[in-house]
């Protein structure tokens, strides 16, 4: 699909905060972009101080490449005279706020839901999309698989020129996941979302947030941006659900199992092919039946629920809509061996979504193998948390690698066996996780569940100096497995 018409950057000017201009500003744009590899002739290029990188160091690059205008923080730049120049105040806000106006503002045109929390934002965008029906979905599995994009949430320029497409392709409603680096880095600013979701706030990220508080002070911030007449959606179970209360002035719907909450759950069956319960909803009541398994799932649906509802959805076609989600990808996989081994595929890669997990399939099995590794570059104080976790919970643990990128492996390992040590519990040490599948395969007996937990959807498996093709689900089929 082609990118909309041509905007003079004086255009563009006029959605933008800025501190001061000096050039021509009738220059044509025909590309709003903060990597220099990326500009092409006519683009606007926007300079952006990272923690790596400053993008004010590669201006002279994307001038050479054809970038008509620049944006930057810096009031000491030298620019040829023929390139106009915009100073901002935080050229990360001023990215978003240039996308939106290029691309013509198209959440205010689309139905727009954006799904945070620290687990379960993949399957609530998920079910929302599907209860909505057509949809533009911009999931962690979606932007992988889909787009080979490593993160939770594309840049500003992405997300943006999607939602411009789902307009121009006829499409009413825009699902996305928000993710607390998305939020702190302005990704997501001047979406008009007519729907915010949060989940939940457990430990993760630690590495690029100082605390707890300054992680939820990042996912407050979907919610004080929400419009008086948005809807807010929250589970009322988590222990920061008055924090998001507080800090929001749209409309509020609470789900969660307590009849304290808008949406409820009561009769809940819990089994390994799914579960059965009622959803008590402020537009009635909804009887359930999903083959997505786990309580988590119950609340999950609940949320999705609460989306259709607020859309204005009849309650049979939100239930028939629900129901047609049999399965997603990288989360609670399912398989059955042929000696009668149960292995399931999640990519649980944070304390409290490995715990859940594990406390799931427990219901069910009575003997439970883990396999699990943490990956690189990624707050290393939840690997012993982890650890600990799995020790509790297992009955035999296999710590393995996940994707450390350019740390050390036997490090990772390491500090993840420090949590499970003290404990006394069955475990071992196989770093290759084909090999550590492998034995999770052969301790296994019939009636056993193996947890094979980290990498999910993941295609691949990034070292520091190279990178392998490794899914669980298609290892398992290349030995016969599944």
């Amino acid at each position: 699909m082609t990118v909309p018409c041509s905007k003079t950057l004086q255009e563009l000017l006029a959605n933008l905060s800025h501190r001061a201009v000096w050039g021509d500003c009738s220059v044509r744009i025909t590309q709003i972009t903060d990597d220099s590899r990326e500009v092409q002739p006519g683009a606007l290029f926007v300079a952006i101080p990272g923690a790596q990188h400053d993008g004010h160091h590669y201006i002279g690059t994307a001038i050479a490449k054809g970038a008509v205008a620049i944006v930057g923080q810096r009031a000491d730049l030298k620019l040829p005279a023929h390139i106009p120049y915009v100073l901002v105040w935080n050229s990360r806000r001023a990215l978003a706020q240039l996308a939106c106006a290029f691309y013509d503002f198209p959440t205010k045109k689309l139905f727009t839901v954006g799904v945070t929390g620290t687990n379960g934002k993949t399957s609530v965008a998920t079910l929302a999309a599907a209860v909505l029906g057509e949809s533009a979905l911009s999931t962690t599995v979606k932007n992988a698989l889909e787009h080979d994009l490593p993160y939770t949430t594309p840049g500003a320029v992405e997300i943006q020129r999607r939602a411009w497409e789902a307009v121009h392709s006829g499409q009413k409603h825009f699902v996305l996941e928000v993710s607390a680096h998305a939020l702190s880095q302005e990704r997501v600013y001047g979406i008009d979302f007519d729907v915010a979701i949060f989940t939940n706030l457990t430990h993760d990220h630690l590495d690029y947030y100082r605390s707890m508080e300054e992680y939820l002070r990042a996912k407050l911030r979907l919610f004080e941006g929400l419009r008086p007449d948005a809807r807010a959606i929250i589970n009322g179970d988590d222990p920061y659900a008055q924090a998001f209360l507080k800090a929001t002035r749209a409309r509020v719907w609470t789900y969660g199992f307590s009849p304290r909450s808008d949406l409820w759950a009561d009769g809940v069956e819990l089994r390994p092919e799914g579960s059965r319960f009622v959803a008590h909803t402020p537009a009635g009541d909804l009887p359930i039946e999903t083959s997505l398994p786990g309580e988590f799932y119950v609340s999950n649906i609940l949320a999705a629920i609460g989306v259709g509802i607020e859309r204005g959805l009849d309650l049979e076609l939100i239930k028939e809509r629900v129901e047609s989600v049999r399965q997603i990808e990288g989360r609670c996989e399912r398989y059955s061996t042929r000696d009668g081994v149960s292995i399931w595929i999640d990519f649980a890669h944070s304390p409290d979504s490995l715990e859940k997990m594990l406390r799931t399939v427990k219901n069910f099995y009575s003997r439970v193998i883990c396999v699990f590794g943490c990956g690189g570059e990624s707050d290393p104080y939840k690997r012993p948390i982890m650890g600990e976790v799995s020790g509790r919970l297992a009955d035999y643990t296999i710590i393995t690698s996940d994707n450390p990128k350019s740390e050390d492996p036997e490090r990772i390992v390491r500090q993840i066996e420090s949590g499970i040590a003290p404990l006394g519990v069955p475990y071992e040490v196989i770093v290759d996780r084909g090999r550590a599948i492998v034995r999770a395969l052969e301790l296994a007996r019939p009636g056993d569940c193996i947890v094979i937990a980290g990498k999910g959807h993941e295609r691949t498996q990034i070292f520091s100096d190279h990178e392998i093709e490794f899914n669980d689900r298609e290892f398992l089929r290349g030995l016969g497995i599944i």
